[in-house]
């Protein structure tokens, strides 16, 4: 009886920890700093193209966009995107914490999950916008085939929240910043 309850014992944690992903890559110091000399490929989707209709998707952000950026990980092109996550744990209980959100990693080409977690967000991300992701994005500039949008981060600047919009030029691989009011 004893042998029968350890085994299921080994088997239940075998399989709970064979659906635990790698460790959850921490983000590169600057934008663009991993990226490979042959510079962004045109299959990377670009946000001003996927944004808009991307919180209606099933593996859609939880909450409201709050950054996002392009990473090259492990030979893959990814998103980054960090989001409010106002709801639930994984097993379905209200959160309580205010600052609770959600950084996920997305394949850059199918914007497949491919892996997330739990974050604290900060004070410019948790602040109140009227500039949502989706505008920012717009007021990037990026059109094809460049400049490209590589990262939107929210910041706190002069006490207010801003977006910080990162382009990069597919002909020159120079980036571009920009802030612009998030209200």
């Amino acid at each position: 009886m004893m042998t029968m309850f350890v085994g299921a014992i080994v088997i239940a944690g075998t399989l709970v920890l064979s659906g635990c992903d790698a460790s959850f890559p921490d983000a590169p110091d600057s934008v663009g700093e991993e990226y490979p000399t042959s510079g962004v490929p045109v299959s990377v989707a670009w946000p001003s193209d996927w944004l808009e209709g991307f919180f209606g998707e099933a593996n859609s952000p939880p909450g409201p966009l709050v950054g996002l950026r392009l990473e090259y990980v492990d030979d893959q092109w990814v998103w980054r995107v960090r989001s409010l996550d106002p709801g639930r744990d994984e097993w379905g209980e209200s959160v309580t914490e205010p600052d609770r959100g959600q950084e996920a990693l997305y394949d850059a080409s199918t914007l497949a999950v491919k892996q997330k977690r739990h974050v604290t967000l900060t004070e410019a991300e948790l602040a109140d916008l009227g500039v949502s992701a989706y505008a920012a994005a717009q007021l990037s500039g990026e059109v094809y085939p460049s400049p490209r949008l590589i990262e939107l981060a929210l910041i706190m600047q002069d006490g207010r929240p801003a977006w910080r919009i990162t382009t990069y030029d597919t002909e020159t691989g120079l980036q571009s910043e920009v802030t612009v009011d998030a209200n």
